[in-house]
């Protein structure tokens, strides 16, 4: 009688030794009927496909430029950072990861805990890396990308043994036609496993394909960001087809900060707008509506605009930015238009 289920969460303990016990057995060329058959299948194409299950890095790891270009083709790159935040714990005792992959397999997002940060960094499990079957083997990830439904990766069920001590719940995000766009994934130890994981991944793929549908995955779809102007005293952003978007003074002041440095923290966002470092939950809310208003591809954790959006900015090839929003007066933004 296979592995059941129901122990994944009733009893995690004893599903991981099983199920450990389980991998052993296969790999060493043994017969288990511990397992459920599509994991085994998968692990013969893992194996098949040159993964070693001990293995400690993705056979691919994308550059940090690589992962910008490959978030800004993803038509999830405007829903992102909305649906990660909707479905993550950063605080000190967060529990769980949460990732989003591109329809590849490809780890473009994650955020979670410092502790369970430091833990994902362990075994890669980072942005640019790739968590396909051919890329590490089998995992929640690859299981929701071959079968196309939610799916667990207990301990043993991951090909390589670095994993066994977590546990993934992962899921496929579609677009309106049904194509495969990315997977949400939420890992954590597996003595945290809990059936409550997969209410918490199907809100968030049913937060991402309702923003999806309803437009807000990407007014810069089909309508891309060609200038964005904040010189002089109507800051807008202009788009292929023609049309515009105003910005209200405190939008293009922030448009302004993160168009000059590659990267901004939320602490620092909100020192350099607000004077206050802890005004992290209204740069969030700001941020979150400028991505929406205007299409731009604004990654968070660490806020940073595209490349091609930057090469957009107006104020970027003048010598002297005199002229940068003159309404303003933070001294953030003083200090640019004297070039410091």
């Amino acid at each position: 009688m296979s592995l059941h289920p129901a122990l994944r969460f009733s009893d995690p303990r004893a599903f991981a030794e099983r199920s450990i016990r389980a991998h052993g057995i296969a790999l060493a060329g043994g017969a288990t009927s511990d397992l459920d058959t599509r994991v085994l299948q998968a692990w013969r194409r893992s194996g098949a496909a040159g993964i070693s299950p001990d293995q400690e890095l993705p056979t691919r790891v994308l550059t940090r430029e690589q992962v910008a270009d490959a978030r800004g083709r993803t038509p999830l790159r405007h829903i992102a950072a909305d649906v990660v935040a909707s479905v993550s714990d950063t605080s000190v005792a967060g529990r769980h990861l949460v990732v989003l992959t591109d329809a590849r397999g490809c780890l473009l997002w994650r955020s979670g805990s410092p502790e369970v940060l430091r833990r994902a960094d362990a075994i890669a499990f980072a942005e640019g890396a790739d968590w396909s079957e051919r890329g590490i083997g089998t995992n929640g990830i690859s299981l929701a990308l071959e079968t196309g439904t939610l799916t667990h990766a207990t301990a043993g069920e991951h090909y390589v043994r670095a994993h066994h001590g977590w546990t993934c719940t992962a899921s496929p995000v579609r677009d309106a036609g049904g194509r495969i766009l990315g997977v949400l994934d939420v890992s954590h130890p597996v003595r945290f496993s809990s059936s409550e994981t997969a209410a918490l991944v199907r809100c968030g793929v049913r937060l991402a394909e309702t923003l999806l549908a309803s437009g807000a995955g990407g007014p810069g779809t089909g309508a891309p960001v060609t200038e964005i102007r904040l010189l002089g005293w109507r800051p807008s952003v202009i788009r292929a087809d023609g049309s515009s978007v105003d910005l209200t003074p405190r939008r293009a002041e922030l448009l302004a900060l993160l168009a000059s440095r590659e990267a901004w923290t939320a602490r620092s966002l909100s020192e350099a707008l607000y004077g206050d470092s802890d005004a992290t939950a209204t740069v969030r809310g700001e941020v979150r509506r400028l991505r929406q208003l205007t299409g731009l591809s604004i990654d968070s954790q660490p806020y940073a605009l595209a490349p091609d959006e930057r090469r957009c900015v107006d104020y970027l090839s003048v010598e002297h930015p005199d002229d940068l929003l003159p309404h303003s007066d933070i001294p953030a933004i003083i200090d640019l238009r004297h070039g410091i």
